[in-house]
């Protein structure tokens, strides 16, 4: 049955090509705006004014006219305040005067010039300049409009909601979002020798890692997970699991259960529930026995190896770009890194190699034992696309645990 499944394998381009055309992308949302941190945005934020909105002091001083230092005047008689927040107020026609002002506040009409409180030292309410200032005109001035003009387009849709977003956002007066909609994702374990987090392991069996450890990365992602469930290696109960499972999910992740062995019954399990086989075997190491399905009426389903580590690589090769592109996130250009250090490649197959990024557009290899090791990823950023062309210390695709 494996060989039948597997005839031939595809490359990693040829996986993500595939799985990138298998849907639309998500539905969208309204949400307030202090609601939506980390979604897309779906829609353009236009400045409704001008940014910033009037001429705006900015430093804490006196506004005078450059006109009046220019005729040799060190001394400014101080004739009113203008804080910010209160309509501006004008400078006096007099020689040599001035308006005390504070960082934000609307310029002073008639004024052209701010001389911070630094510069000068105040006698009998007057400002007596220092003797090594040296004034300009327009010198800390925010001129009206020389950020942003009203109407410009300050953030197209696809952009990912974070600080920097929310206070354009909420410059520009809106109190709502619409956004990407969350995927209803489901994370599956299957095994007969997987047991709980909080139980001893007998013989045989070991700790449930890899559903907890791919919904951990999802949430990191952005994307949390709706359901994370364990399935025994038994037809009727992993059926049984997967019917209720497919019905409430826009993408299902399974990790195990979809190599060669006699009790890997995920492939034919969800052949039997109508499931179309998009892809079954990838040119890849680890991560090899790699499948994905499309339910129709129903979600697209990732079936991930079981070894720790071939599930880690693959989530984050396909499953979280599918997922990014899906929420109409805007294009994100590969990162790309140098790599450094020893080891072996397979014949035939695109190498992801665990690695740690040294900060300067390099990497150091830190390949694990074997696609079990999940242990041996500590210490690991991320991991590259070794491709059959690599040259030895050249650079390669870079995917960081991050996302």
């Amino acid at each position: 049955m494996w060989h039948k499944r597997m005839k031939t394998l595809i490359t990693p381009a040829e996986a993500e090509g595939r799985i990138l055309r298998l849907r639309e992308g998500f539905p969208c949302e309204e949400l307030p705006l202090l609601g939506a941190a980390g979604r897309i945005l779906r829609e353009e934020i236009r400045a409704d004014q001008d940014f910033p909105p009037f001429d705006r002091v900015m430093m804490d001083g006196i506004a005078v006219r450059f006109s009046d230092f220019e005729k040799g005047h060190r001394s400014f008689e101080i004739t009113g305040t203008s804080p910010a927040g209160e309509p501006p107020k004008s400078l006096s026609l007099s020689p040599s005067s001035a308006i005390e002002v504070m960082t934000g506040a609307v310029l002073p009409i008639g004024s052209n010039c701010i001389l911070p409180v630094e510069w000068y030292d105040i006698e009998g309410g007057r400002a007596i300049l220092r003797g090594d200032v040296a004034p300009r005109e327009g010198s800390f001035i925010h001129r009206q409009g020389s950020d942003h003009r009203a109407g410009e387009v300050l953030m197209k849709s696809g952009v990912k909601i974070g600080a920097v977003e929310t206070s354009v956002a909420a410059a520009c007066g809106y109190g709502s979002l619409r956004v990407t909609s969350r995927a209803r994702i489901s994370v599956i374990g299957t095994g007969d020798e997987l047991v709980g987090i909080g139980e001893k392991p007998t013989l045989g069996k070991i700790r449930q890692t890899n559903a907890p450890t791919l919904a951990a990365s999802l949430q990191l992602a952005g994307h949390p997970t709706m359901e994370i469930a364990h399935a025994p290696d038994e037809a009727e109960d992993l059926c049984t699991l997967l019917q209720k499972v497919f019905s409430a999910s826009d993408i299902v992740v399974i990790t195990g259960g979809v190599s060669k062995g006699r009790r890997d019954l995920v492939p034919d399990i969800i052949s039997v529930l109508g499931g179309e086989e998009i892809l079954h075997g990838v040119a890849q190491r680890p991560g090899k026995p790699m499948a994905v399905w499309k339910v129709p009426s129903g979600p697209v389903v990732f079936g991930l190896p079981g070894n720790p580590v071939s599930a880690l690589v693959c989530l984050y090769r396909y499953v979280i770009p599918a997922l990014r592109h899906w929420s109409g996130e805007g294009l994100v250009p590969p990162q790309v890194r140098m790599v450094g250090g020893d080891f072996a490649r397979p014949e035939g197959l695109t190498l992801f190699l665990p690695v740690t990024d040294c900060g300067d557009g390099t990497t150091q290899a830190l390949p694990t034992a074997n696609s079990g090791d999940f242990a041996g990823l500590l210490g690991s950023t991320g991991f590259v696309q070794v491709d059959e062309r690599f040259a030895a210390h050249s650079s390669a695709r870079y995917f960081p645990w991050i996302a």
